[in-house]
C-alpha cells in the first residue's frame, strides 16, 4: 500500500471506525492493496462475506460525509 497501515488506522479512528488487526466475523470491511488477491486472508474474508476495498476506495469512503 502507498500509505502505512498506522496512517490508515489513524484516519479510520478519526471518523469513528475501529480497526482490527485480524479478520473475524465481526469485521465489516477490509482494506487491501490488491482487492482481487487469492491469499488465504482474502479467501477467509470472502468466506465471511466481508467487503474488500482498495486503498483508493477506502480513502474515498473516509472523505464522504457521515449521516
Amino acid at each position: 500500500m502507498r500509505e502505512p497501515r498506522d496512517v490508515w488506522e489513524r484516519r479510520a479512528r478519526a471518523v469513528g471506525l475501529v480497526p482490527h488487526p485480524t479478520v473475524t466475523k465481526k469485521v465489516t470491511l477490509v482494506v487491501a492493496a490488491d482487492p482481487d488477491s487469492l491469499s488465504g486472508k482474502a479467501r477467509k474474508v470472502a468466506d465471511h462475506g466481508i467487503t474488500i476495498v482498495s486503498e483508493d476506495g477506502f480513502g474515498r469512503l473516509l472523505s464522504q460525509p457521515v449521516g
